[in-house]
């Protein structure tokens, strides 16, 4: 049987940076032009249910969050090779702007130069700015999502996209290192300081969360910030508060994760006139429980588990490889998955 298997895109670049560049993209999209079947998602849904046998090695590409740049630099490449993709749409981050902006299409006519393009930052950047603002350029358009729909077609990320507290084991503080790079740390404290104490955290729909009560977080802006003190912190807290976080109950968890997925999937299918049976579990994290209110609301959702497509996968647990932006480990990933 032919072996078929997700691969994974967040953003690309003009060159490698962050996460893949175009020209890599671009070699991703040639091999899997000439030595697979590219699946749309009704062909890929056939072959979970059974209906369709590919042809060949067959692989499924998807795209996470929605950035601007898969506009601009993926949705050209791809319908250049007649390929056809998937995006997870985080409908809090589309705009509501008409702002539709410059595209390969633009570069390969001439009429702009690459320079003009739009100039993506890492995805931490972008998502602290919306957290931040509420709003960031680093994001489609619904416009822009509109006008992409010859080549992909759509699911749900879920509205919020940020992590919380899972429990109070307690992993690093807040440092100069960290802040930015943490990007849900803007949405957990707004604004984040030195020394605020950061737990074990995880997708904030896996289970309920725990806010870090107030006097915690006093104490931790008042405790010197000198010599080994994130050490002698960490003692300190432990110490004197056994019990850190407030976490809220199973039935606020579940109406909050309820009304995300719901809210996400009817925001989808108001704007795009399409219906969204779909979703994948941002950073791939999830939870029986979790699971089963997808179920509620969506037909099919995607993990992050590194591993094949089966005819008969469990329909809300679909595994899906992460694409890298180096040659090499794409083509070890082509021979552990595809061959």
């Amino acid at each position: 049987m032919s072996k078929v298997f997700v691969y994974t895109y967040h953003r690309v670049y003009q060159k490698k940076s962050y996460d893949i560049g175009v020209s890599l993209f671009e070699f991703h999209l040639k091999v899997f032009k000439n030595f697979f079947e590219v699946l749309d998602w009704e062909r890929f849904k056939a072959f979970l249910k059974g209906e369709y046998i590919p042809k060949k090695r067959a692989v499924f590409l998807t795209f996470d969050d929605g950035y601007v740049d898969n506009y601009i630099y993926a949705y050209p490449l791809l319908k250049k090779y007649g390929l056809k993709a998937h995006l997870f749409i985080t409908p809090s981050r589309v705009s509501d702007s008409k702002k539709v902006r410059k595209t390969l299409f633009d570069y390969w006519k001439g009429n702009v130069s690459l320079g003009e393009l739009f100039q993506p930052k890492s995805m931490w950047e972008a998502q602290k700015e919306y957290f931040l603002k509420g709003y960031s350029e680093e994001f489609l358009t619904w416009e822009e999502i509109y006008q992409m729909r010859d080549v992909f077609s759509f699911g749900s990320h879920g509205i919020s996209h940020s992590q919380g507290f899972v429990s109070k084991k307690l992993t690093e503080f807040v440092s100069e290192q960290n802040i930015d790079r943490i990007y849900s740390l803007w949405n957990i404290y707004k604004p984040p300081k030195e020394g605020y104490p950061i737990f074990e955290r995880r997708s904030d729909l896996v289970s309920p969360t725990g806010k870090v009560k107030k006097e915690v977080l006093e104490f931790c802006e008042k405790f010197p910030k000198k010599g080994n003190w994130e050490e002698k912190l960490k003692e300190e807290l432990e110490k004197n508060f056994p019990e850190p976080l407030e976490f809220e109950s199973e039935e606020q968890y579940q109406k909050r994760v309820e009304n995300d997925l719901k809210n996400s999937k009817r925001i989808l299918e108001e704007k795009l006139g399409l219906e969204i049976d779909n979703f994948s579990y941002p950073w791939g994290d999830y939870s029986e429980n979790l699971v089963a209110l997808v179920g509620k609301y969506y037909q099919f959702a995607f993990t992050v588990e590194k591993k094949n497509v089966k005819r008969g996968e469990n329909p809300l647990k679909i595994p899906r490889i992460y694409a890298v932006k180096d040659p090499f480990t794409f083509l070890k990933h082509l021979i552990v998955y595809a061959l």
